[in-house]
């Protein structure tokens, strides 16, 4: 499972295992961003690409950060206003196949 927490000063993109036991249910994070947020909670989205290999972290609908959770790569990261994310385009062409959000 993917998640995004933000604390209006942090955000963090996390991959998650619930089976886990408690406290060690993340498997790691990617910082998203260390800043005020100019986006709201509606524009982001937490979505998996159809053979659920890889789940991804959308803002205001463009990818900014992924996990593969075969290999454990992680992607993107570093939100600022007025950029585009630095994502490999190989990982961005994996969510242009209709992901399913959750």
């Amino acid at each position: 499972m993917g998640f995004f927490e933000y604390d209006d000063e942090t955000g963090y993109f996390y991959l998650y295992d619930q089976p886990r036991g408690p406290g060690h249910r993340i498997v790691d994070a990617i910082r998203v961003l260390n800043t005020r947020a100019d986006f709201q909670q509606q524009d982001v989205k937490i979505l998996w690409d159809p053979s659920e290999r890889y789940v991804g972290l959308l803002i205001r609908s463009q990818l900014w950060a992924a996990f593969d959770t075969k290999t454990g790569a992680k992607y993107g990261g570093d939100y600022r206003v007025n950029t585009r994310p630095a994502l490999p385009t190989e990982v961005i062409s994996i969510f242009d196949r209709r992901p399913r959000i959750g």
